[in-house]
Order: structure tokens, then sequence, then C-alpha cells
């Protein structure tokens, strides 16, 4: 028994005592520098809709060409990831929808597309059409969302809105 007791005393007075190093090696300290996590920031991308064009196709369908425009102010990409949108025409819906993955943009730089949409004119004011076959301009309001990632992870999409309005004129293709 007094043999066990001695064993148990050694290995706690073991514990409790700090190593002894040679004299000739000294105590390295490794210390683990503070992590450092530095906060991105993200500044928000200029969405613009820089043209709305009609495109007479036929009598019955027409496509819309809207130019758009995104300008990246940050120092890494950014893509338009998606667009919700009504287009509406003389105070009328015309068409709405949703596109995905529209402009990709570097950093610090300006990109332009073009999105095209289709409406049929079965729904439409007989004065409307008019104006269409004729190539007189049409007064448009574009309304929505847009969706912009920066494609980092762990961040969330910019979503901003946007509500334009103007005349545009009728191209006969």
């Amino acid at each position: 028994m007094f043999k066990f007791v001695l064993i148990i005393a050694v290995i706690f007075s073991a514990c409790r005592t700090a190593p002894v190093l040679p004299p000739e090696v000294e105590e390295i300290v490794i210390e683990n520098p503070p992590v450092q996590t530095a906060a991105l920031e993200v500044l928000e991308p200029v969405f613009s809709v820089i043209a709305i064009a009609i495109l007479r196709d036929e009598l019955i369908n027409t496509r819309f060409r809207v130019s758009l425009q995104i300008e990246n102010p940050n120092p890494f990409s950014v893509e338009l990831a998606a667009l919700s949108f009504r287009l509406y025409g003389n105070g009328r819906l015309w068409a709405d929808g949703t596109e995905r993955n529209i402009i990709g943009v570097d950093g610090e730089s300006t990109h332009q597309s073009d999105l095209f949409l289709t409406m049929n004119f079965i729904d439409m004011d007989r004065r409307l059409l008019d104006q269409v076959i004729s190539l007189e301009d049409v007064h448009y309001r574009f309304t929505g969302n847009a969706e912009v990632t920066v494609g980092i992870e762990d961040f969330t999409a910019v979503r901003t809105s946007f509500d334009l309005s103007g005349n545009s004129q009728v191209l006969d293709r």
C-alpha cells in the first residue's frame, strides 16, 4: 500500500512542477496571433435601364429591347443575378417576368447588356397597337427588383428596386 501511495505522490508532484530545461536550451514561446477577420465592405452596384426600344416583329407580337447597365464600384466581380420586372405601355401592363444570370461585371467597371421581352397585342387597347404600327413613340414604365451577387461565400445578395419611365421609339426591324 505504501508503494502505491508513493507512486501517486510522485505523479502529482510531477504534474505541479515545471519542466526543467538544460541551460543551453532557451524556452520557446509560441504565440498564436489574434485572428483578424477583416470586414469586407461591399459597395452597392449602380443598376440602371438606359433605354427601352420597341422592336416590331409581327402584327400581333412585339419584342422589346431593354438595355441594362450595371456599374460595379467594388474591386471584385459582381453579377446581375436576377431581375423581376413589370413593363407598362401607356399605363397598361405589357409584360412581366423574371430573368436570371443577366450581366457579369468585372471589378471597378461598367457593363451593358440587352434583355429581350415579348408582348402580345391581343389583350391591348387598339390605340396602342395603332401607335406601334405607325412607329410613334410610346410612353413606358419599367418597375421591379434586381438582385446583385458578389460571388463571395457568406455574402447575401444586394437587392435594389427600380421604377423608371419615359418615352420609347418604335423601331421597325
